[in-house]
């Protein structure tokens, strides 16, 4: 019943039609009420009036009178029914005691009838009385007018009430719809303020103002962290790019066999702390500018040089990468964003592995990456290594990716880049 209250947009106009409805219903079973209850009383008035009249004609037919006594313009009584109108003796021929209005087809109009007994000189005579109810009872003409009178007051109070309740429920409802149609259309935009009519309730008007300030406090926030991945990425530059200068110099000396793998993991790690600032100062670019981004093709060159960036733990592992690169997917991040989640899942996979192989799968919209390891364990969280799953994660939701790590069929689990 109340699912057609569940939309705010429209509840207005849902409780003004619920309210007609019902005070329709209400209205009509008033006047039904009010209807039947002027009946009900006129009835008994009617019959406490003949019980009167019988006292009346029962004294003056102990007096001496006999046959019809005429005791007003309205009420005739009798102490012969053989003197009573046709109609009424017809149908009072098999009734010992009778009280009630009776309409026959001689007579059209209502009249209250009585028959019963009274004793006289120690003998029970039949009593008959008569009663032309219907000249004091409400015409036809005045009952209609009643009804008019009661549907016009009935019509009044609703469309009181009704009016009431349309102000009060918009003066609930609308400033909800209101605050819930721009959080629709500010989504993404953290400097428009809310705004919300003066006329609202005090609850409303804190309400907006909390959302503001919230809004304000996640801009700064938002702020803080752009400035500081932009900061800290050319701090992180320069020291980083001494450093490959230095080794680079340092590899073109006569180094012993020990010296040269130190040398060659120095400039592995600078290059992937090169990416990590290149990364960092992506994500700050794309929240800036996300409208201004183009959507580019990842071909399989860029997944090569992924693999071939992160395959230190598969060739001390002996465990084969594999690539099966099905079509292009369309992207709007930079190489560097791609490169930190694909390389980080792909660590986590060789990771998980002690042998055996790992599939990476690249179609249109997702790219997948299978392990052979033990697979997810009850407590397994998306956690691993250099940034973790959950920075992945986190990624994916910034970009509009969606990001999901499941057990797999036959092997050890699946992770799944989804593309939106």
């Amino acid at each position: 019943m109340f699912g057609i209250f569940s939309n705010a947009r429209t509840l207005t106009g849902k409780l003004a039609l619920f309210f007609t409805v019902m005070s329709c219903v209400i209205g009509v079973l008033t006047f039904l009420l009010f209807y039947y209850a002027l009946q009900w009383s006129e009835d008994r008035v009617g019959e406490r009036r003949i019980l009167i009249d019988r006292d009346s004609a029962v004294e003056r037919f102990t007096n001496g009178e006999h046959g019809v006594i005429k005791l007003d313009t309205l009420t005739t009584a009798y102490n012969d029914e053989a003197q009573v109108p046709e109609p009424f003796k017809s149908f009072l021929k098999n009734k010992n005691t009778y009280l009630g209005e009776v309409d026959t087809l001689d007579s059209p109009s209502g009249h209250m009838v009585f028959k019963g007994v009274y004793t006289q000189n120690g003998q029970q005579k039949d009593i008959v009385v008569l009663s032309f109810v219907d000249k004091v009872e409400f015409s036809r003409e005045e009952m209609a007018f009643v009804a008019i009178v009661v549907i016009i007051f009935i019509a009044l109070l609703m469309f009181v009430f009704g009016a009431f309740l349309f102000k009060v429920s918009k003066k609930l409802i609308e400033p909800v719809n209101e605050l819930a149609h721009q959080l629709n259309d500010s989504s993404g935009d953290a400097t428009r303020a809310f705004k919300i009519g003066k006329g609202a309730v005090g609850e409303f008007q804190l309400l907006t103002t909390r959302l503001n300030q919230y809004r304000k406090e996640l801009r700064l926030v938002l702020k803080r962290e752009q400035a500081f991945a932009r900061y800290a990425s050319h701090e992180l530059r320069t020291p980083l790019t001494i450093v490959k200068g230095a080794n680079n110099l340092l590899s073109r000396s006569e180094l012993t066999e020990g010296q040269e793998r130190q040398v060659a993991r120095i400039n592995d790690a600078v290059s992937e702390m090169i990416k990590m600032v290149d990364a960092l100062l992506s994500i700050v670019r794309y929240e800036r500018n996300s409208g201004d981004i183009e959507v580019r093709d990842v071909d399989k060159s860029e997944i090569i040089r992924i693999v071939e960036a992160n395959n230190l733990h598969a060739v001390d592992k002996q465990i084969r990468i594999n690539v099966d690169f099905r079509s292009s997917p369309k992207i709007k991040a930079s190489q560097a964003i791609l490169s930190m989640v694909v390389g980080n899942i792909l660590r986590n996979a060789c990771a998980a592995s002690q042998k055996g192989e790992v599939d990476i799968l690249v179609n249109d919209n997702a790219i997948e990456v299978i392990d052979d390891g033990a697979g997810l364990s009850n407590e397994s969280s998306k956690s691993g290594h250099g940034l973790g799953l959950l920075i992945v994660d986190d990624l994916c939701r910034r970009y509009g990716w969606q990001f999901s790590l499941q057990p797999h069929e036959s092997r050890g689990c699946r992770a799944i880049i989804t593309f939106t």
